[in-house]
């Protein structure tokens, strides 16, 4: 059962502060976040877990590196421009 561990808490050091696991298991919407076996793997069968509820494509894009900064923000400021020119 994938909300098995939900209600469990535990402190994100990437973004400061305490958080359940049902937000480190959707943080990019169906995928987990990148750091929740480093962060998990204490408090449960954490890798266990990812191999039940998850397909090995989610499980590749999640341990995927990021984007680099400079990609990402151009390609945010792309998809501004198309959002705004399709305003007009």
């Amino acid at each position: 059962m994938v909300t098995k561990y939900d209600e469990l808490e535990i402190y994100c050091r990437m973004l400061g502060h305490p958080l359940k696991f049902s937000y480190c298991r959707a943080t990019g919407g169906n995928t987990p976040c990148r750091k929740i076996a480093d962060c998990w793997y204490q408090r449960i069968a954490i890798r266990e877990f990812l191999a039940e509820n998850f397909s090995p494509e989610t499980l590749h894009r999640m341990t995927a590196p990021p984007k680099d900064k400079v990609v990402s923000i151009i390609e945010l400021i792309e998809q501004a421009e198309k959002t705004k020119s399709g305003d007009s």
